[in-house]
């Protein structure tokens, strides 16, 4: 029955494209049926074991592949407001309830739209709609999405309907990457010269931090000298470990564990609340308590470390800023909270700001947290319209602070007169999936959980049933579970790729990963190390971070000895004591006069670096960079040669920087510090040594294909009708390709991976919070318990 159906579709689709009139908005449509994207193949049930899900994450995340990826690709007609005829071909491929929302007047509105229901569709019409026959200028468009991957997505669209250059022109982008532009260009204005020019510092780098910031607190406390190596390797901590006896809380294990809790906690507070900007940890911690913040008790629950420590959370708040501060760097949370401090603090930038911008579209609205929420009022002031799409069912992230009543209440409340619309068919799922994941909200419901609901409409004819399957243990859980997928390989029903396992927590994925390997299938656990967290990756972009940063100590001391030139653990704490002497961190003390010297090398350096490998200037002739105090520190003449040559690389690296591409200067300095034999001398076995120097030339790779994009982005148009004009240096666009990297999270690189053609056939294995926004054909959801 369902084969029948796919041909019966697939037969209407081709007289629907043959019978779209030739328009200019729809060029790209005109093209043979066999190059549009393929119709789903016949699916089977997804399998849920032991139970419904008890999540509010309805049950499309384990559906079967749906229709919508062609429906998507469905081009629009163009519109003319005062000619009916026109508007009619251009909601010719929108549904009624599509074309309300994307042809609604001016005015503030929200869209519940269920799974499945065409919102990217929906969005995607209302930015052309606003450009084609609203007149808006592609810059006075604010798309806010939650990924930086459907921002792209959603560019690559508007690019086939409107053309690149239109396209390219429009400010789309996530919270994040909005909010370090605005940051970026008008950090001036908060008063805090410390940051210019900063670094955005990942997960790794924050929790490194941290616990460096209570090592010092410790070692001041017993009056002793603290480690200023903050990797995870503890060479320098075994040295200290050496010379005294470190109490419970002071030994590594329990370091990295409570430096992770006030990590958590510290985020916690700064996503809770619209903005920390400026105040302490006392400030900032009652602030959040004061708040409607839902998980305001997660901060009351005893922490024995901390506790027998005698550290507060409070006092690491503020050890954690003021090591933010001294490398010159802002994490991702600062990235929402600093923007909103801005615009509320500074008049100038607000009004200039609240002017430009016409319409404010954001996407995934249920899973906004208060700086987010308060970033787009801030934004639209009195005089835009804010377009706003969700749905308050769909709601995953509150444990990490989002708050779904932005959407189900304050939006109504701070925008009055706001119209509410829904988009209730569903294109996705079978009347099947859709009655469970009902079934399974009304659950959720009758705890008293009371969002606005979307009753979904299912578009698509009766499939099969969900199947449950109840075990005896985890054991037999998973021995059921990947039975069953072999059982579907071996009859040609799906590829490995075509199925994933879904879990609460990375823990409950072992036994899985067990039976995986012991039957030979091949599978890859999502949200694993991401690649740009890789060590070697992370000690190749150490060297370009301190030579963009000079005070961005956390990648100066990853870059100081590898590779390894005699600068080794005794050596490093001397020069920290030696620098903390005069007052300074160590990297002010390296580089005294960064700028000047940066102009000198960049006068020895060579005009241009040519052949295979590009040759790395001669230092030889070059003054000492630094006064390292070699005999009075008894330092050994290796270290002193090393920390020479070290300083000397680094002012080298700054000054090729701002003459040359990143990609050839990276090509040169690998070569320069005999990286791949570093690489390759690693105790890893060959294999892993390869496969770590070919994710190093893939960072080359990267910063090469990030010259190739146009100058030019969205993102450039935040404050300027004509950033062209505005030529950007080398180390301005090796900044650009830094926040890049920043911003580039591991959910969107799953996503990205899993609809590449020719992506590898494994069973992917992940949490259930990383499938959002992806599909597989057979999903398997475990430990599917109600209540836990």
């Amino acid at each position: 029955m369902l084969n029948k159906l796919c041909l019966a579709v697939k037969q209407q689709t081709r007289t629907f494209f043959s019978s779209m009139p030739t328009c200019g908005i729809l060029s790209s449509i005109n093209t043979p049926l066999n190059s549009q994207p393929k119709w789903c193949q016949p699916r089977i049930p997804v399998v849920s074991i032991c139970s419904l899900l008890h999540k509010r994450t309805a049950l499309y995340h384990v559906t079967h592949a749906s229709y919508h990826r062609c429906l998507a690709a469905s081009s629009h007609s163009k519109a003319t407001c005062q000619d009916q005829e026109a508007v009619q071909q251009f909601t010719h491929s929108l549904s009624e309830e599509q074309a309300a929302a994307a042809l609604a007047g001016d005015g503030h509105l929200r869209i519940i739209a269920g799974p499945g229901s065409g919102k990217t569709r929906v969005l995607t019409s209302r930015v052309e709609y606003l450009i084609r026959e609203k007149g808006c200028k592609p810059w006075e468009l604010v798309v806010i999405t939650f990924s930086n991957k459907a921002a792209r997505e959603l560019q690559d669209r508007l690019g086939v309907l409107l053309g690149q250059t239109i396209a390219s022109r429009i400010i789309a982008g996530t919270f994040h990457s909005i909010g370090c532009q605005i940051v970026r260009r008008h950090v001036d204005y908060l008063g805090d010269t410390d940051r210019q020019g900063f670094n955005i510092f990942d997960q790794d780098d924050t929790k490194a931090v941290m616990k460096k910031a209570l090592k010092q607190h410790f070692s001041q406390r017993r009056g002793t000298i603290a480690s200023s190596n903050i990797e995870d390797d503890d060479s320098l901590e075994d040295a200290v470990a050496d010379q005294m006896q470190l109490q419970e809380w002071e030994q590594p294990k329990s370091l990295d564990k409570m430096a992770k809790r006030f990590r958590h906690d510290i985020s916690l507070v700064k996503n809770g609340v619209s903005t920390c900007f400026g105040l302490d940890g006392t400030s900032a911690i009652a602030k959040y308590k004061a708040s409607s913040a839902a998980l305001v008790n997660n901060l009351d629950k005893e922490h024995e470390l901390a506790a027998k420590a005698e550290v507060t959370l409070e006092q690491a708040y503020d050890m954690y800023e003021a090591e933010l501060k001294q490398n010159r760097a802002l994490d991702f949370d600062d990235l929402l909270s600093w923007p909103v401090a801005l615009l509320e603090q500074c008049p100038a930038v607000r009004n200039k700001l609240q002017k430009r911008y016409k319409h404010i579209l954001v996407d995934e609205f249920q899973d906004t947290n208060a700086p987010q929420y308060e970033l787009v009022r801030q934004l639209a002031g009195n005089q835009a319209n804010v377009f706003v799409v969700g749905d308050p069912d769909q709601a995953i992230y509150g444990w990490r602070g989002a708050n779904v009543v932005n959407m189900s209440k304050s939006f109504g409340t701070d925008y009055p007169g706001a119209t509410t619309l829904h988009l209730k068919d569903n294109y996705r799922s079978t009347p099947q999936v859709l009655r469970g994941a009902e079934g399974v909200l009304d659950n959720i419901l009758s705890t008293g959980v009371t969002p606005e609901r979307v009753v979904l409409n299912p578009l698509r004819n009766e499939g099969p049933q969900i199947q449950v399957t109840q075990v005896s243990d985890e054991r037999a859980e998973a021995e059921t579970v990947i039975g069953l997928m072999q059982q579907l390989h071996q009859q040609g029903r799906h590829k490995w790729k075509d199925m994933a396992i879904l879990y609460r927590t990375n823990a409950q994925s072992r036994l899985f990963e067990e039976q995986l390997v012991k039957r030979n299938i091949p599978y890859q656990v999502i949200g694993g190390t991401p690649f740009w967290m890789r060590k070697e990756v992370k000690d190749v972009m150490a060297y370009v971070k301190l030579a963009i940063n000079p005070e961005d100590n956390l990648s100066l001391m990853r870059s100081i000895n590898q590779p390894t030139r005699g600068i080794g653990a005794e050596s490093q704490i001397k020069l920290k004591a030696w620098a903390e002497g005069q007052g300074l961190t160590l990297g002010q003390a390296l580089f005294p006069s960064y700028q000047a010297m940066t102009t000198t090398y960049q006068q020895a350096a060579p005009v241009h670096l040519q052949g295979a490998p590009p040759d790395w200037p001669d230092m030889t002739c070059l003054e000492p960079t630094c006064n390292v105090p070699v005999k009075e520190l008894h330092l050994s003449k290796k270290a002193a040669s090393g920390i020479d040559g070290f300083c000397k690389t680094i002012i080298m690296l700054r000054a090729l920087l701002t003459e040359h591409a990143l990609a050839s200067v990276l090509d040169a300095l690998l070569h320069h510090i005999k990286f791949e034999e570093f690489v390759m001398a690693a105790r890893s076995g060959k294999d892993k040594q390869q496969n770590r120097w070919q994710n190093v030339l893939q960072v080359v790779g990267a910063a090469e294909h990030a010259a190739m994009q146009p100058a030019v982005r969205g993102l450039n148009y935040l404050d300027s009708d004509n950033p062209a004009q505005e030529s950007k240096d080398g180390l301005a666009r090796v900044q650009d390709f830094l926040e890049q990297v920043a911003l580039w999270s591991e959910p969107e690189k799953a996503a990205a991976e899993q609809e590449q053609e020719g992506s590898p056939d494994v069973v992917n294995v992940m949490t259930l919070h990383l499938s959002k926004g992806l599909e597989f054909a057979v999903v398997f959801q475990l430990w599917a318990v109600r209540m836990l």
